[in-house]
């Protein structure tokens, strides 16, 4: 007798409304799925732009080894600006840069520091310009004149501070001062005192009212003489003789006046009397 099989019940299909709204547990586990799928992307990101930077710095610095080892970075010029009485030879010099060094071993303020200790400045600037050259600006005290002794010549501000000193005079816009007994100096930008100091007195104070008027680039020389007088040499080769400053002040006018129209090759004694003793050298 056969057995009739008992069918399963179907089940029933129930079927969700199109408009199911997520659980909270399951808008909890979409922003974890989500916040990891970030994360990966974040890490891969990060990983990504380390290797690239990696690369790059690998790719720098091979390129700076082999610039290196091919001396492309060696100091091939060395350019000096703004100096007039100092040559730049000598500043070179000075600041202990050499050409054929590293410009990546060049110590700038150690260079700046030697180049101070020569002479006084009012402004320097040492510039290292890739890949191969040292730039030093300078800007000099201005010299009001150059005293020479022994034979050296001695660059002096208004307040008789040193700028520099040398065997031959560099500059010719200023005046040469002879007639000095003594010069003590101690350093470059400190006081120099020229003997007989009450004589070279005078001389400065001339030297800076014939500035103030313009006219210092007129003067050649400025002599101390063994008689105490003192003599004017301008550069058209005439002499004026004076007494002292008040002297100088006394005829100021009248120098004035042959400073204007450039009198050359006479000797004027304004020492000798009330009146000038004119006469050609």
């Amino acid at each position: 007798m056969k057995r009739s099989k008992k069918k399963k019940p179907k089940e029933k299909i129930i079927n969700k409304p199109q408009n199911h709204e997520p659980t909270k547990q399951e808008l909890r586990e979409q922003r974890r799925r989500q916040r990891k799928a970030n994360k990966r992307k974040r890490i891969m990101k990060g990983l990504t732009t380390i290797l690239v930077i990696l690369g790059v710095i690998g790719a720098i610095s091979f390129g700076a080894y082999q610039a290196v080892n091919l001396g492309i970075f060696n100091v091939a010029e060395i350019e000096v600006v703004g100096n007039e009485i100092v040559d730049t030879e000598t500043v070179v010099k000075a600041s202990g840069i050499n050409v054929g060094e590293s410009i990546f071993l060049i110590d700038v303020n150690q260079a700046n520091y030697n180049i101070n200790a020569l002479m006084n400045l009012d402004e320097l600037e040492i510039s290292k310009i890739m890949p191969n050259k040292i730039l030093i600006r300078m800007v000099e005290s201005v010299p009001i004149c150059a005293v020479n002794y022994d034979n050296k010549v001695y660059y002096l501000t208004e307040d008789k501070k040193l700028i520099e000193d040398g065997e031959y005079l560099r500059k010719t816009d200023i005046p040469l001062i002879f007639g000095s007994d003594a010069v003590s100096i101690s350093e470059i930008g400190k006081e120099v005192v020229v003997e007989p100091y009450w004589r070279f007195d005078t001389v400065m104070n001339i030297l800076k009212d014939l500035k103030s008027d313009g006219n210092l680039a007129k003067i050649s020389e400025v002599r101390m003489t063994d008689v105490n007088t003192y003599e004017i040499v301008t550069k058209n080769g005439t002499v004026i003789i004076l007494w002292d400053y008040n002297n100088y002040l006394d005829n100021k006018a009248y120098i004035q006046t042959n400073l204007d129209k450039n009198t050359s090759n006479m000797i004027i004694n304004l020492a000798a009397g009330t009146k000038p003793v004119i006469k050609p050298r």
